[in-house]
């Protein structure tokens, strides 16, 4: 007798049957609730997403009094990350840009009363100092009371940067037992030619010329007198810039001793305080109480920021902002934080800049460059592209150079109407080096013998096994003569110089902002509140004409769908679209096993 007399006993095959409706309806039902809670997350996403829009598009306003809190702790890159991969690892950091021109809304704004910047670390260039001092004190000039804090500025020296930026402000102040860590500037550069001599791995590099010392820490013992000479120079110019800028800002310093000074500590608190390099030795707390009783309202810096700088409507008339960071190279950019380790890709920033001068609304266009170069003729193509964009649209292209814009990231300036600089960039580096690191003795210890089949008298010139052979070192100095006879000839020619004057500033010479200015290879120096402002009156705009930041940033869905798209996925999709997913994968399994690691690049389809 069943358990439940209400359900009458049931064969086996009618078991097996209600059994199986019973299965259909449970998935069923879990694939209707899970598309149900897709779409209720859908739903939920959008909503979000449109409430925020209202909110952006609303106006965004502080109470009167209110202070900005600024905490100085993470590093300000030049441009965010426009690619899903970069979105994972970075984010969405605030640039530069967004505080530069967010201390430049704040200070306009009669809401903003003052501005209160704490730090524990340096992680910004001396061209990111200049650029925020300057922003600074225009925020001062409005007649609003700016404060700086730190425990310590540096420890047993290595506080000359942040201390530079402190001077910006009205009031500084350090913990007691802290340190003014002025101690001029070193710095230290390996070189490995005997290390990889030692090895078996022969450099073996060429330049043009003297002054151009990019592979030297592999190719030389020590730092030759060129370099030398160049360094001292650009150290010279570094520390003048700031003991000019200190005496300036402090006025109760002695102004024929602040560049001894700079070099001659560090000071503890109670020395610095003494020689009126500091306001006030005091723990945070302290300032802290003080905000609380003399300010109702305190607001952190970066959201005022994020706020003030999103509000744009895409049709007045403004300026295009186009960030151009990292090596330059084809194909396509790739975000890895600063300049040295990112990629600046041909066909995005071409791209990019199209689409700025195709905008109506787009009147003039500021490239923020910092790029310590790349390859020749990836820079070359670079800058006839907004040689050429420029001509057609008739917009007005202004420079703004970051930390560094050298060798490549100089050329590609050239193509701009007008070139900004701050008194710290590294610029210049007018000159070209290459070679490669040969590892045939290093092959022969480790008993390892490499067969060539070899067509054509250069072909193999790159080959890491063979030194170049005497035709083949001629003909490579050939291509770097004809690659430096070009630069300097289209240098010369932007810039006005004669022959003899190209001579002297080329050679692989690095020159600061400063100097470049007074060498002719820049138009101004200033930083990027300086170059807005040239554009606006080049364009005839207002100087409060909105800046529109060019890519705009895109969705996370958007990155992904982009890198679905990119070389390496098409690479892969059409791979397995004509081979089938388990050959490929079975091909790559024998590659692996017979010592092939080639998974995804056949090397002969380079040639």
């Amino acid at each position: 007798m069943p358990l439940f007399p209400e359900f009458p006993p049931v064969s086996g095959n009618v078991k097996t049957s209600v059994f199986q409706k019973n299965i259909f309806k449970r998935i069923g039902r879990f694939f209707l609730f899970f598309f149900c809670f897709i779409g209720l997350l859908f739903s939920l996403a959008v909503g979000f997403r449109f409430y925020s829009l209202l909110r952006e598009s609303s106006s965004f306003s502080v109470p009167a009094g209110t202070v900005l809190r600024f905490s100085l702790e993470d590093d300000l890159f030049e441009s965010r990350p426009d690619d899903f991969i970069g979105s994972l690892t970075f984010g969405n950091p605030p640039t530069l840009a967004d505080v530069v021109l967010g201390l430049n809304k704040a200070a306009a704004d009669p809401n903003i009363s003052g501005l209160v910047a704490y730090m524990t670390k340096m992680s910004l260039s001396l061209t990111q100092i200049q650029e925020i001092r300057s922003a600074v004190k225009a925020f001062k000039k409005a007649g609003k009371k700016t404060v700086f804090y730190a425990p310590t500025i540096g420890e047993l020296g290595g506080g000359l940067g942040m201390y530079y930026l402190a001077t910006a402000f009205d009031e500084i102040r350090i913990q007691p037992g802290g340190e003014v860590g002025l101690a001029g500037i070193a710095v230290e550069m390996p070189y490995f030619k005997k290390a990889l001599l030692k090895l078996g791995i022969k450099p073996s590099f060429n330049a043009r010329y003297e002054y151009k010392t990019g592979a030297d820490t592999l190719s030389a013992e020590k730092m030759s007198a060129p370099e030398k000479e160049n360094l001292t120079q650009i150290f010279n110019s570094f520390l003048n810039v700031m003991a000019a800028d200190i005496a300036s800002d402090r006025p109760m310093l002695d102004k024929t001793k602040v560049r001894q000074i700079l070099q001659d500590g560090p000071y503890f608190a109670d020395q610095a305080l003494k020689m009126k390099l500091v306001d006030k030795v005091e723990y945070a707390d302290v300032l802290e109480t003080q905000l609380k009783d003399q300010h109702k309202n305190i607001i952190d810096m970066l959201d005022y920021v994020s706020a003030v700088n999103r509000i744009s409507d895409h049709e007045t008339p403004g300026i295009a902002y186009i960030p151009a960071v990292g090596i330059i190279q084809f194909g396509d950019s790739l975000f890895g934080g600063d300049a040295y380790r990112s990629i600046l890709g041909f066909s995005s920033f071409g791209g990019v800049l199209r689409e700025a001068a195709d905008n109506e609304s787009v009147k003039a266009i500021v490239i923020r460059l910092d790029s310590p170069g790349g390859g020749y003729t990836s820079s070359d193509a670079m800058r006839r592209e907004i040689e050429y964009v420029k001509n057609v649209s008739k917009k007005p292209i202004i420079c703004s150079m970051g930390s560094t814009a050298a060798s490549g990231g100089y050329f590609v300036s050239l193509a701009c109407d007008k070139v900004f600089a701050s008194a710290s960039t590294l610029t210049g580096s007018i000159g070209v080096f290459g070679g490669k690191l040969v590892l045939k003795d290093m092959l022969k210890k480790l008993n390892i013998t490499v067969d060539t089949l070899k067509m054509g008298k250069n072909a193999g010139l790159f080959s890491t096994t063979q030194d170049f052979s005497a035709e083949q070192q001629q003909f490579f100095n050939a291509s770097l003569d004809r690659v430096y006879q070009d630069f300097t000839t289209k240098v010369a020619s932007r810039r006005g110089f004669s022959p003899r004057q190209i001579d002297a500033v080329a050679r692989g010479r690095v020159f600061t902002g400063e100097q470049a200015k007074n060498n002719g290879l820049i138009d101004e120096v200033g930083g990027l509140s300086e170059a807005l402002k040239a554009a606006a009156e080049t364009a005839g705009l207002p100087e409060s004409a909105p800046v529109i930041e060019f890519p705009v940033n895109p969705t996370r869905i958007e990155m992904l769908i982009s890198l679905l798209n990119s070389d390496t996925a098409v690479y892969l999709k059409k791979s397995i679209a004509q081979k089938g997913i388990v050959p490929q994968i079975k091909l790559w399994l024998q590659r692996l096993s017979s010592g092939d690691f080639r998974l995804f690049y056949n090397g002969f389809g380079a040639f």
